[in-house]
């Protein structure tokens, strides 16, 4: 599996996790980190993120998206 395969395997278990996290659907999920930036910082950040646990993940994407107008 090449890095690009990863980020994406990585990316799904986050998106869905963090929406059990939060009570949202995966759908509203992925609207939510695509459009405050959430997404990106996941995938620009995959090398360390993979490494770091759910919770500080799931943490680090809110603040990211807070920091750009996210209401979660």
């Amino acid at each position: 599996m090449d890095i690009s395969q990863k980020k994406v395997v990585y990316a799904n278990f986050i998106i869905r996790t963090f929406a059990y996290a939060f009570k949202r659907s995966v759908p509203e999920v992925v609207e939510y980190l695509d459009e405050f930036g959430g997404l990106s910082f996941l995938l620009d950040n995959y090398e360390y993120e993979h490494t770091q646990s759910e919770y500080h993940t799931h943490m680090a994407l809110l603040e990211v998206c807070r920091n750009n107008g996210g209401w979660l």
